[in-house]
């Protein structure tokens, strides 16, 4: 019997046309911006460039660890009060009556009208970003908890109430391994949209981060460090989800089948 730590194998064929996925278009962006020969449609060659030019002056480090960590931050926040809210409506029936219609009602109103609200009661600088990135990412973390801790199976919980082992061992030992799958799914949603409204927040009225630098290069007629920053961004989404997967493969180990 396979191990579970041992990874299967992917077939030729799949990770051949995962490549061609990643690859391809870049090819097709290549060859219209070799046909083009336009200045707002720059080649790879080009973007590389002014991402290098942008590393080695220091702006892009610089701008990258702050949009990195005001969006980690308001991501920690998110993770926090999603999962306490996920946890207190499972556990409860009254405050699910209670909070389930404010979430429902507030999920779909878009946090980035909230702006300038945020920008009046916490002012300026990195604590806006924080709490629009925190307010957005903790509805899919709160749901996943409630729908984790809530499809705890009831004999379980029967069983380890009846060992005597208080409601708190009893949370532990049954309701956070059953809740835990869905809440690293929850944290999975809510990475990409961390990532895109810590961004766009900069673009509206920061200056600094890597929102900062994509508007400050579109005024500037500079559309090669713009894509190239949008390239970045797309790298370090990548990059978060492998971690949550690694994570989710540790933590939730007994959900991995043999072999994978």
């Amino acid at each position: 019997m396979a191990s579970v730590g041992r990874h299967r194998a992917l077939p030729p064929v799949t990770v051949l046309l995962s490549l061609l996925g990643l690859v391809l278009p870049f090819v097709l962006w290549e060859v219209n911006a070799q046909a083009q020969q336009n200045l707002l449609v720059p080649k790879l060659g080009e973007i590389v460039q002014a991402l290098q030019e942008s590393a080695e002056s220091g702006a892009l480090w610089y701008n990258a660890s702050v949009t990195l960590r005001s969006a980690l931050c308001g991501l920690l926040l998110a993770v926090v009060v999603g999962v306490a809210l996920g946890t207190a409506m499972a556990q409860s029936r009254l405050l699910e009556a209670v909070l389930s219609p404010l979430l429902g009602a507030s999920y779909p109103v878009p946090k980035l009208a909230l702006y300038p609200v945020a920008i009046l009661i916490f002012g300026l600088g990195t604590l806006p970003v924080v709490i629009l990135v925190a307010l957005e990412c903790m509805y899919p973390i709160a749901y996943n908890t409630f729908q984790g801790v809530r499809s705890t199976p009831r004999e379980l919980v029967r069983a380890a109430a009846n060992s005597e082992g208080g409601p708190l061992r009893t949370f532990g030992a049954v309701h956070v391994p059953s809740a835990l799958p869905s809440v690293m799914t929850g944290l999975r949603i809510a990475v990409p949209i961390m990532i895109v409204v810590a961004v766009v927040v900069e673009m509206l009225g920061q200056s600094r981060g890597l929102g900062f630098l994509i508007r400050d290069a579109g005024r500037a007629i500079e559309p090669a460090l713009a894509l190239g920053v949008i390239l970045l961004l797309g790298v370090v989404g990548v990059a978060l989800d492998f971690l949550i997967k690694m994570a989710t493969r540790r933590l939730v180990f007994w959900e991995v089948a043999p072999g994978e």
